[in-house]
């Protein structure tokens, strides 16, 4: 009897390593987990072609969009310099909303009443433009999204974003961003 259990057994790990062979890309990189990865491809450019220069600290987490004032689930993503030498962006989307549809078209609702919002500020000009603004138009394109954990991200912008200032100059933005986050320096509790 047991030499039949220890023959089914070893029979079930046998299906069982057969069945998990092949599940990874052959040229997958091997990350352990825990790790945080990130491409940051977006170009922040003003009107002229120059380009903005950005922080290089980040958060990548899920939470509420904004307590007490838009309490939806987002997932946030916040680039910054905390010299504030360098200017920052801010990228918001609502999973149970972008999970509908994965490209977006800017103008975007408000924040909080679309799936997706991008910012981002000028601190060499004090120009502030944003994707619900007049004058923006472009995509932002959700390939894939998680608020895990890990968080994850992987979205393309081609995008002109309108400025917050009356008569003020957009802000291009365009490339790819993809990030899988499970830490991060600073809380996940900011604002749009």
């Amino acid at each position: 009897m047991q030499s039949g259990r220890r023959g089914a057994t070893l029979i079930f790990l046998g299906i069982l390593a057969l069945a998990s062979c092949g599940r990874a890309k052959p040229n997958a990189p091997s990350v352990p987990p825990g790790v945080n990865t990130l491409s940051d491809g977006l170009v922040f450019t003003r009107a002229d072609s120059t380009v903005i220069l950005m922080g290089k600290t980040y958060a990548v987490c899920c939470s509420t969009w904004e307590a007490g004032a838009i309490d939806r689930e987002a997932l946030k993503v916040f680039f910054y310099d905390a010299t504030k030498r360098h200017s920052y962006w801010k990228l918001f989307v609502i999973p149970d909303i972008a999970l509908a549809a994965s490209v977006f078209a800017l103008p975007t609702p408000g924040p909080g009443q679309g799936a997706v919002a991008i910012t981002v500020t000028d601190v060499s000009t004090g120009n502030t433009a944003s994707s619900d603004r007049p004058g923006s138009e472009g995509t932002i394109t959700i390939h894939a999204l998680g608020c895990g954990p890990p968080t994850r991200l992987d979205t393309t912008v081609d995008a002109t974003l309108g400025s917050q200032i009356a008569g003020g100059p957009a802000i291009h933005v365009r490339g790819r961003f993809v990030a899988t986050t499970y830490t991060n320096p600073i809380s996940c509790v900011f604002s749009f």
